[in-house]
């Protein structure tokens, strides 16, 4: 379809499609979804660990409860709305309650009363943490089914999922780039404190997932109601279903590998920006900028992606970008804030261009980390081909929430790893904002930590994926005859 034909179907729209409105109000939801999901791995690490003093291997802990919890909140959440039958529907009271629920303890997280003890600092994180993934669980995993339920036409779905798709991008850009220029903003331009800061941060993002939530309940509403389903398969049977699939099991463990280390570098930004590189306060200014370049960059790196793979194969696009990737970080050992902090203004936004191998590596990060991320979603789908034309059944739902468990709690493990890693090279925590002079040890142990770690967990990836034989030729050969499995 021409782009012309394109905005025409959006506006003079056939009866037995849905109105234009309603893709929006569904789309606008992945907004505040990216928020609980980015915000928090970004944020909450060093949030925990210079405003409220909380031991680094103690708020690693609370990020590693709270995100196991999620293995089982997820598949929870799916069942529970499979058998929900509401005048509202069955996915859309979970998505609206969900939402609030994660809205409201996202703003305590950041509103944490004055707890002397560690002890009670780690009680009340985890227990708000804890709860806000329960309310993400019931808002994620009935929004993203909910798509496969809207329309009985193929186009029209991905139509829908491509407004969820514009909207994902500009919730990037919110929960990575805003908030730590909310911070920023509410500390050096309005002379609040640090604490305020991150309050008023997490009142305007916890606004918006609230704006963000009511807005696909209600936008959603001409959504087609589906009967509810008592046929659901338990959590034991999936982890069953995705064991037997020998492909999907080999994906999962590079996957993990990758995930991983992709918390390593989420969770370590500010602490390699603001400490190793030497930032400080000015690291509310460079990460907003360095999330900006990495999101704008990965999207539109996206076709060559699409064209590489179709020219040279998943696998091989697949291991070039982990690969590239590995070779990309290490620019960030020439970053050093003793580099003249010359600024250039684009677009209204200074620019420090003393840090330009901060922005090298961005860009090309953010590239070849576009090209992987597509690539394990793309081979994700031929495993879950190759498993219905094995066992002759569709079982699709079963490997998905086995996969986003995995991707979660492996996330995590990242963010738990770098945390316990603070603790183990001395890291000295802080309550006021500050950000505590270190050891040169400490400072170097970072650095080294953050580059290297990624890089050398993305390349061990690929020794886990060379075992992986899943071919075209041999998806096209079971699509014909299921039994030339082996």
């Amino acid at each position: 379809m021409s782009a012309h034909g394109f905005i025409d179907s959006l506006f003079n729209r056939p009866k037995d499609k849905l109105p234009v409105s309603t893709y929006f109000g569904y789309g606008i939801g992945q907004v505040g979804g990216q928020i609980l999901r980015d915000t928090p791995a970004l944020i909450l690490p060093i949030y925990m660990s210079t405003v409220l003093g909380l031991e680094a291997a103690l708020g690693g802990l609370v990020i590693l409860i709270a995100k196991v919890w999620v293995v089982f909140a997820d598949p929870m959440a799916g069942i529970i709305s499979d058998r929900t039958d509401t005048k509202w529907g069955r996915r859309r009271p979970f998505i609206l309650v969900g939402g609030l629920l994660a809205a409201f303890c996202f703003i305590f997280l950041f509103f944490v009363p004055d707890l002397e003890s560690q002890l009670a600092l780690f009680f009340y994180m985890t227990a708000f943490y804890v709860i806000l993934n329960t309310g993400y669980s019931g808002f994620s995993v009935p929004y993203l089914t909910m798509a496969s339920e809207m329309s009985e036409d193929a186009d029209e779905r991905t139509t829908i999922l491509g407004f969820r798709n514009a909207f994902l991008a500009i919730g990037l850009i919110v929960a990575g780039a805003l908030s730590p220029k909310i911070i920023a903003y509410v500390t050096q331009d309005l002379g609040g404190t640090p604490r305020e800061g991150y309050e008023y941060m997490g009142l305007v993002l916890g606004a918006i997932i609230v704006v963000a939530t009511v807005w696909v309940f209600v936008g959603t509403a001409k959504v087609p109601r589906v009967e509810s389903s008592e046929t659901t398969t338990p959590l034991k049977e999936q982890i069953k279903i995705a064991l037997e699939n020998k492909p999907f099991v080999i994906l999962m463990m590079a996957n993990i590998v990758q995930y991983i280390s992709a918390g390593l570098g989420y969770a370590g930004a500010f602490f390699f920006l603001a400490y190793s590189v030497g930032l400080s306060y000015e690291v509310f200014n460079v990460v907003p900028l360095w999330i900006v370049l990495m999101s704008v960059t990965s999207i539109l790196g996206m076709p060559t992606f699409v064209w590489a793979a179709a020219k040279f194969g998943k696998m091989f696009v697949y291991k070039g970008c982990l690969i590239m990737f590995s070779l990309t970080t290490p620019v960030y050992f020439f970053a050093d804030v003793s580099l003249p902090l010359e600024y250039v203004s684009i677009l209204g936004v200074n620019i420090p261009l003393g840090l330009w191998p901060v922005w090298v590596a961005s860009i090309c990060i953010g590239y070849f980390n576009s090209g992987f991320i597509l690539m394990s979603f793309s081979v994700l789908t031929d495993t879950i081909v190759y498993d219905r034309a094995v066992s002759g059944l569709s079982r699709e739902g079963a490997l998905s929430s086995v996969y986003s468990a995995v991707e979660k709690v492996s996330n995590a493990l990242g963010s738990v790893i770098f945390m316990f890693f603070l603790s183990l090279v001395g890291f000295i925590a802080t309550d006021d904002g500050s950000f505590a002079a270190q050891s040169e040890s400490t400072l170097d142990n970072i650095m080294y930590f953050y580059i290297l770690a990624p890089a050398f967990l993305h390349s061990a990836s690929i020794l886990i994926l060379n075992k992986y034989d899943l071919t075209k030729e041999k998806l096209d050969s079971l699509a014909a005859s299921p039994s030339a499995a082996e």
